[in-house]
């Protein structure tokens, strides 16, 4: 299965999840992997790179690298925060195994459940916990729609798709306009709720 470019480094990183990190990461950071799962935990570090590359403005194409191990993954940076409060789930083992979870979510319906199981065990669901869960129903419908990022900039959202593919659908709306390789939304007057509408937006690029 691993015949792709980048299958060497995907199989590498693959017999590291096998025989464990064990010293070549130390046993601090062994212990995170085996918290969070292989997969959420070379996501995380794949992130913390990329970040600091961009910091020191080095050369290396951390995108290029990402796409090789994951080549499915959609970046969504938007104005909200998405995380898991100490307020609402204590037990720090219990944050890091829904953490997990989220990371393996591949469908909106599994979504709707773990919505239903977090407000049957925990309680209401505050903010950053819905826009954590927003958040995945976007990953999840930007992948189907062949979206590979959604950022906001100043006054609008970006949803980027692969330039040598061009946009999945054509759409017509006076906040929309469709660039060279992304959509561009303006959020004007014509947008009651930003969120409703991205998430409308995505479901419609997939339907025919």
């Amino acid at each position: 299965e691993n015949t792709q470019l980048g299958a060497g480094f995907s199989i590498a990183m693959r017999d590291l999840e096998i025989r464990g990190a064990g010293d070549i990461l130390g046993a601090r950071q062994h212990g995170h992997i085996a918290a969070v799962g292989f997969h959420l935990y070379t996501k995380l570090l794949s992130n913390a790179v990329k970040d600091l590359r961009k910091q020191r403005d080095l050369s290396i194409d951390q995108e290029k690298i990402g796409a090789a191990l994951y080549p499915s993954m959609v970046s969504v940076d938007l104005p909200f925060d998405t995380h898991i409060p100490l307020s609402y789930i204590e037990d720090r083992k219990v944050r890091l195994g829904l953490y997990r979870r989220m990371a393996e979510i591949d469908t909106i319906e599994n979504v709707e459940f773990l919505t239903e199981e977090l407000n049957d065990r925990f309680g209401g669901i505050p903010p950053a916990v819905s826009n954590l869960l927003y958040q995945l129903k976007l990953k999840i419908l930007a992948e189907r729609a062949g979206i590979t990022s959604i950022n906001a900039e100043k006054s609008q959202i970006v949803l980027k798709f692969p330039e040598d593919i061009g946009p999945p659908k054509l759409v017509t709306h006076p906040a929309v306009r469709i660039g060279k390789t992304a959509y561009w939304i303006t959020l004007n007057e014509s947008i009651d709720d930003w969120t409703t509408f991205l998430y409308d937006f995505l479901i419609g690029l997939i339907e025919n």
